[in-house]
């Protein structure tokens, strides 16, 4: 069989995915090469749009929103300490959002057609270990690192303090793929440290009781949350002195000029909060199983009215995204 007959027959599928997911060929080629696949399903591009919507909201309205807040940490010379909290808290909301919304766009375009993307993002600053906390983020990355360097350095096979230098090695890597900065090697660093202490954490101490399971839980998550937060500064920042002198601040709560604009950032920081903390994720509301190829079947059993959602999500996003005269997708930079 020639190229052109080939072509002919399977079609053609070419998504832009600068950021991710990172999908691996043995998912994508049985799905592309699927009948099923090559012809139109109503019920999978109604999803695909109201997963895009929901995307682009996070884009547009969420992760463009707080950009403004950012600067109260990131671009002033000297931040007191409630403003290099709340513009380090801004970032990490904001790239939350901003990453989140575009793998849920990239999800829901290539439902449209027929395709199901791997699930990138799973509620991560719920994590309650550092360890849960990279099942959740950029979980395809995180894939990737385990399978094509943490397992071919010899995983957790040979000792424990050799798991602990391949870890750091994965992550100091990790890092790199980010940029070519300090800031990126640091941002790995600590990112393996965070994992090295985890699994050491877990390996000295026994099974907490079932009566402290949730306190244990809340505490972890706290814990997570702040050091991710941490490692963000040194991502965000244009310099390793920049990210030190703001974490001084970070660390001076003796500084705080807590005026009308910072109190309204709080307010804002606030909201961003309960949304990330307390609302489902899309996959939850939208019911997307990508191992099992189904989405939507609240919609299929008449428990959303199809029409409302769709208009809803749509105007929603679209209406948003018309307001924006410029917006960037801030992974595209790494």
């Amino acid at each position: 069989m020639n190229h052109d007959s080939r072509s002919k027959k399977s079609g053609y599928y070419f998504p832009h995915l600068i950021a991710g997911p990172i999908l691996h060929h043995k998912d994508m080629i049985p799905q592309v090469e699927r009948e099923e696949s090559k012809h139109p399903d109503a019920h999978l591009i109604l999803c695909g749009i109201i997963i895009f919507a929901i995307g682009l909201f996070k884009k547009t309205c969420l992760a463009d929103g707080i950009q403004p807040l950012v600067a109260l940490a990131f671009e002033t010379r000297s931040p007191s300490f409630d403003q290099a909290w709340l513009g380090a808290l801004a970032y990490t909301f904001q790239l939350y959002f901003d990453f989140s919304g575009y793998s849920d766009m990239a999800i829901g375009i290539s439902l449209m057609f027929g395709i199901f993307l791997p699930v990138n993002f799973n509620s991560p600053y719920k994590a309650a270990s550092i360890v849960e906390f990279w099942r959740r983020w950029h979980m395809t990355l995180s894939q990737f690192l385990r399978d094509y360097l943490y397992i071919p350095l010899g995983g957790n096979r040979r000792g424990r303090v050799l798991r602990y230098a391949n870890l750091m090695i994965t992550m100091l890597l990790g890092g790199l793929w980010h940029g070519a900065a300090w800031t990126f090697v640091v941002w790995g660093m600590l990112h393996g440290a965070y994992l090295c202490l985890n699994h050491a954490f877990n390996a000295l101490v026994p099974d907490i009781p079932s009566s402290l399971a949730r306190p244990a839980r809340i505490v972890g998550a706290v814990l997570t949350f702040l050091a991710v937060v941490v490692a963000w500064v040194f991502f965000r920042a244009e310099s390793v002195a920049w990210a030190l002198r703001l974490l001084r601040a970070m660390a001076d709560p003796a500084d705080i000029v807590l005026g009308r604009e910072e109190i309204a950032a709080l307010m804002l920081v606030s909201v961003y909060a309960a949304l990330v903390w307390l609302t489902p994720n899309t996959q939850a509301i939208m019911g997307y199983d990508h191992g099992n190829r189904r989405v939507g079947e609240a919609l299929l059993a008449g428990r959303i009215r199809p029409l409302f959602l769709y208009g809803a999500s749509l105007v929603l996003a679209f209406g948003i995204l018309g307001i924006q005269s410029h917006s960037e997708f801030i992974y595209f930079r790494f």
